[in-house]
């Protein structure tokens, strides 16, 4: 009997080690703020039709939010765009030269909300078309898992099978 326990004790290590890694869930943490086109303290010949946002991964509609203030006041116009990880806020058509803010609420993947500010001046009005880059940047990779994790949980499943094999021959005893 006391040849059972040190092999019960390994396969029920190895069973808990394997439902660890395969239930873990990847780690989520909070959005980066990147950069912004118009960029933060920028001077732009005319104003832009939108202002994008860039951050490391991807946000969630839900609770995400930007508004841009310019000397008529409220200058952003409709909802926030989510593009990868960009967000777009258009700008009302034709609005005038002057000093803009761009406040914002970005809710990460995760669910928690991040906030921030910038600024840029506009010398002309603009023409209620979009200057910027032809395309929003390329998204960070947001991760998941990455291929040593699958290897791992596969070499572990295949050494916890082993291990209940090896359990249930002892069970069974040596056969004629």
């Amino acid at each position: 009997m006391s040849g059972r326990r040190p092999g019960r004790a390994v396969a029920v290590a190895v069973v808990a080690l394997v439902l660890a890694v395969v239930t873990a869930a990847p780690a989520s943490a909070h959005n980066s703020f990147v950069g912004s086109d118009p960029a933060d303290g920028a001077s732009v010949a005319r104003t832009p039709g939108a202002v994008v946002l860039t951050f490391d991964q991807p946000a969630v509609a839900l609770g995400t939010q930007v508004v841009v203030t310019g000397p008529d006041g409220t200058a952003s116009t409709g909802a926030a765009e989510l593009v990868d990880a960009t967000v777009r806020q258009a700008l009302v058509p034709g609005a005038p030269a002057g000093s803009y803010t761009v406040a914002w609420r970005v809710t990460s993947a995760d669910g928690h909300p991040i906030t921030g500010e910038s600024t840029f001046t506009a010398q002309a009005a603009g023409t209620g078309e979009y200057t910027g880059p032809a395309e929003p940047p390329a998204a960070v990779d947001a991760g998941g898992a990455p291929a040593w994790g699958w290897v791992l949980l596969a070499v572990l499943l295949l050494g916890a099978a082993g291990v209940l094999a090896v359990l249930r021959r002892r069970r069974r005893g040596p056969q004629d």
